[in-house]
């Protein structure tokens, strides 16, 4: 039985060649890393928390048996705690044999109780939100840890550990192995590009104002509050580079941040937090099949979810080009706007930029995880690659990338044009992930756009139905 962590953000230094879980509970340790550098330059940032301060969980793994048994009827059969750093979390397996009062039924794979920060436990309306939008996707088809109730029939309780309150939830673990784990053939990034794309889409029913109001240093919004950690910067060529970056995203985006369409996001698709399985046809092959950890939904821009979803494939692809699949894979879902598009490299930068410094300060505040360091090199070169190709020539080879992925990822006949390839594979490519009606108009409706831009037609066609005869005048 393979046992998965809940997975909080890895830093760009982070490059643990783990898999999602073991037997023996070996679990990756980016968990703590992401939980200090959220709790720690999180605090710095938003002025609630000094550093030092004592917001991590006292509680004991009897205790969590406890609380087990108490709020979910849990009798532990095993049990063993993941890595986390301001967090707890445990993994446990419940005594099937024992008739559960609490729990409908009682899920063979296991679960992960989390006992969140004394912190992050002060904002319980988070928790509430991000319950909601694990339900709400799961229901959509988008596989993702459902969270169970408790004694009380809530997704979570607030609970007295020690002299603070901590947010208890109970998640159900979800089968599979993480992104980094696996071989990536070219399909399963545009597979990615697709899958948070999907989410998004999926998340537009979400009512915003649950998450609003919810800030973070890792929102892409607040990149210029980077500035105040470049101290921990040594190399001076790096810091000069980050600087650029900050006054590129200044100029270039925070002035247009507006005209820039928003909605709930997920906000950390990285290689840490995609599930895959393999392939029932194809044993070697993987596909992605689910999502975990939303400690960074929030409300902010579509274009700022692709570049962070670009921004880790690059990295885990050590490949700039690998950006063109993802763009492939996520505009058979919603088009990117033209003037999205032109700031799509200096947001990738802001993003590699705030992995970078904040892994970077993690190091200075916890001298424990020098470890986090070990891959710096390979973050720095990508961010530096990056920077040094032009906007226009580097979506240039993007767009060619994603059309030539595109025409070639179906067999057609030898006879069929280049024109007739790249439609029937976008209209196939659309259909074949629909998962509501809604949905499928959605992806029709963006399909149509799509072919009318590659006719060179100058008016995007916007119809609120697909038929026939639409299809046709393609």
């Amino acid at each position: 039985m393979e046992m998965k962590t809940i997975v909080k953000k890895r830093t760009v230094a982070e490059d643990m060649e783990r898999e999602n879980g073991s037997e023996d509970c070996e679990t990756p340790t980016g968990l703590n890393i992401r939980d200090e550098t959220e709790n720690g330059a999180e605090s710095v940032a938003q002025g609630t928390l000094k550093p030092g301060s004592p917001i991590r969980p006292l509680v004991s793994e009897e205790e969590v048996r406890k609380l087990a048994e108490r709020l979910y009827g849990i009798i532990v059969l095993e049990m063993c705690e993941l890595d986390s750093y301001d967090d707890r979390n445990f993994m446990i397996h419940a005594d099937s044999f024992v008739k559960n009062p609490i729990l409908k039924s009682v899920s063979t794979n296991g679960y992960v109780m989390k006992i969140a920060n004394s912190l992050d436990s002060s904002d319980e309306s988070f928790f509430y939100a991000q319950n909601e939008i694990m339900l709400h996707l799961n229901k959509r088809g988008i596989k993702c840890p459902v969270p169970m109730q408790n004694i009380y029939g809530k997704y979570h309780s607030v609970e007295k550990l020690g002299q603070f309150n901590h947010v208890v939830r109970l998640l159900e673990y979800i089968p599979g192995k993480v992104f980094h784990g696996v071989p990536h053939p070219d399909k399963l990034f545009y597979q990615a590009g697709q899958f948070i794309a999907r989410i998004d889409s999926a998340l537009k029913s979400i009512d915003k104002e649950m998450v609003a109001k919810r800030q973070s240093i890792w929102m892409m919004e607040n990149f210029p509050k980077l500035k105040d950690f470049l101290y921990v910067i040594k190399d001076e060529h790096h810091k000069d580079i980050v600087e650029q970056v900050l006054d590129a995203f200044q100029r270039r985006v925070i002035p247009n941040i507006n005209e820039y369409e928003q909605g709930v996001i997920y906000g950390d698709f990285n290689e840490h937090n995609i599930i895959v399985n393999k392939k029932s046809s194809n044993v070697k092959e993987y596909e992605i099949t689910g999502i975990i950890d939303f400690g960074d939904v929030c409300y902010s821009r579509y274009v700022f979810e692709l570049a962070i979803a670009m921004a880790y494939m690059i990295l885990e692809a050590n490949d700039i080009n690998t950006g063109g699949l993802v763009i492939a894979g996520y505009s058979m879902i919603r088009l990117i706007p033209l003037h999205e598009k032109e700031i799509l490299r200096v947001a990738i930068a802001a993003r590699l930029c705030q992995s970078l410094v904040m892994g970077l300060y993690t190091a200075t505040v916890d001298a424990s995880n020098q470890y986090i360091l070990s891959s710096q090199t390979r973050g720095w070169n990508v961010l530096e690659a990056l920077w040094a190709e032009s906007d226009k020539d580097l979506l240039e080879r993007w767009n060619s990338i994603a059309e030539e992925y595109l025409t070639h990822s179906l067999p057609l006949s030898t006879t069929t044009t280049s024109s007739q390839r790249f439609t029937s594979i976008v209209f196939a490519e659309c259909l074949k992930d629909f998962v509501n009606h809604q949905e499928l108009r959605l992806v029709l409706q963006n399909a149509a756009m799509i072919l009318t831009q590659k006719n060179g037609t100058q008016q995007i066609r916007k119809t609120p139905i697909i038929t026939p005869t639409v299809i046709a005048a393609l």
